[in-house]
């Protein structure tokens, strides 16, 4: 019995500290993106490798869909809500990235089968896992419509692609078709569009309608270096280019971070590499720093400022690369687990902060890399902390700030900070970050002091009562002898 009391005890003093995460997602600010190119992910099905050269750097490697279901649950454990894919429609010999369509009504079978896309989308459902797929407006010069002369009109030659002209009218009909019908096939949630700088408000906003009549719920993404007139467009999430890769810039060394940027009416997304750029650790070492000290507290910007974190695969490896093909390496489970462990936690934190999520921010601070971000919504407010510098720091934040009679609870390195003087003192190690919940000071918490005095002395006595019934059994077991 005392045993049984002492084992309930402890499972309610731990599980009372244990950090609650949001059960459901209310919008896109909730989610956390993986984006994955699909050839260099994962193998799942050998039957459809065709010429595999791993030496080759435009070949395809045996990438699919089946690989990519068998690793739904790596995904899901690092705190993923949704994952985009890179084109899997059908393509020429060297589109293993999905962008050299040839076809926008088949699924190239290199990538896999639909039967194998529909169960990959309802293994992800019953994750609650959302799927977004990249719909890209480029095609390969192989592609038979080019012999339309009809339709001479609707492209242009970007390099070994062609490019889709989305202000002809004919060519958005022809999207918002494929779009649709890809939507009833597979029952997606959600198309990816990069370049979209030159994509009219009307076609946007009438792309966003049907889609959303197609399906509840449905996600709308756009890429593109411009956001002056984003209110004026339907996209649930914009991703804005320019300002990621100069944040990619800043973030890859230490010292100064990027200036904060927030569209308190809409959704932005921000990413530290994609299949477009090279990748964050080939900036990390041309900047001559760290890579997985630099990755960790990139990400720890990207998952605790402001907008919606889009991940691109191997990031969580420190996976190198250059531009082109050289940032669509295969992808390593074999890695360092240290990112991951600490993207994880992120995604942790992330999901218990509604003010991080869905709040407005306001930076407090930016003096010599030590950046100060404060959250607040419905009741919440949540201080952001980040030493991007290789000294020991110190912010200090004005009570007017927070307020009087409060205290900040870190969440990711821990730790209680008070005021002292009217001051709240923050003190970080170099090259750190921390995140530290607002709530009234309490002062001692007795009842938890009281409670770890009572379980462990009671555990003690415990163990000590048990030992002495070991040794009385092997007295009288030597005695009977």
């Amino acid at each position: 019995m005392g045993r049984k009391i002492i084992s309930l005890l402890l499972g309610l003093l731990f599980v009372s500290f244990i950090p609650v995460q949001a059960d459901a997602r209310e919008s896109i600010k909730d989610e956390i993106m993986y984006y994955v190119m699909v050839n260099r992910f994962q193998n799942g099905d050998e039957s459809n490798d065709v010429k595999i050269d791993y030496n080759n750097p435009f070949s395809f490697y045996g990438g699919d869909i089946k690989g990519l279901e068998n690793r739904i649950p790596y995904i899901k454990d690092m705190g993923f809500t949704t994952i985009i894919i890179t084109p899997i429609f059908k393509n020429d010999e060297r589109g293993y990235h999905g962008y050299n369509v040839i076809d926008h009504y088949q699924m190239d079978e290199r990538f896999g089968t639909f039967p194998q896309l529909k169960e990959f989308i309802k293994q992800a459902h019953k994750e609650d896992m959302k799927v977004v797929m990249e719909l890209p407006v480029t095609v390969s010069k192989k592609h038979p419509m080019l012999e339309d002369l009809s339709k001479e009109q609707w492209f242009t030659e970007q390099g070994e692609r062609v490019e889709l002209q989305v202000k002809q009218p004919d060519v958005q009909k022809y999207i918002e078709e494929v779009g649709e019908w890809w939507i009833e096939q597979t029952n997606l949630d959600g198309y990816y569009f990069a370049g979209v700088d030159d994509f009219p408000a009307a076609f946007v906003n009438r792309l966003s309608q049907q889609f959303h009549n197609k399906k509840a719920g449905f996600y709308l993404i756009g890429e593109g270096t411009k956001d002056s007139d984003i209110e004026s467009l339907s996209w649930d999430l914009f991703v804005n280019q320019k300002q990621s890769n100069a944040q990619t810039q800043q973030l890859s060394k230490g010292g100064a971070l990027p200036q904060l940027s927030y569209h308190s009416n809409e959704a932005s997304g921000t990413f530290l590499d994609n299949p477009r750029t090279e990748r964050f650790t080939r900036t990390v070492l041309d900047a001559k720093e760290h890579p997985v000290v630099r990755t960790k507290q990139a990400l720890a910007y990207l998952y605790l400022s402001s907008s919606v974190p889009i991940v691109y695969y191997g990031t969580e490896i420190a996976l190198d690369g250059g531009k082109g093909s050289d940032a669509h390496r295969l992808m390593n489970f074999q890695s360092n687990p240290e990112i991951i462990e600490y993207l994880t936690k992120l995604a942790g934190v992330r999901a218990e902060l509604l003010s991080v999520r869905q709040g407005d921010v306001t930076q407090l601070s930016d003096d010599k890399g030590m950046g100060v971000y404060l959250h607040k919504s419905k009741g919440e407010k949540t201080l952001f902390v980040i030493n991007n510098d290789s000294r020991v720091q110190v912010a200090q934040i004005e009570e007017k700030e927070i307020g009087e009679d409060q205290e900040l609870r870190g969440l990711i390195e821990g730790g209680i900070i008070r005021s002292q003087g009217g001051q709240y003192h923050i003190q970080l190690d170099s090259d750190s970050s921390n995140i530290y919940r607002i709530a009234e000071d309490k002062g001692v918490n007795i009842w938890y002091i009281s409670m770890m005095v009572f379980v462990y002395g009671g555990f003690l006595i415990f163990l000590i009562a048990a030992s002495k019934k070991r040794k009385k059994g092997k007295l009288i077991n030597a005695e009977k002898q």
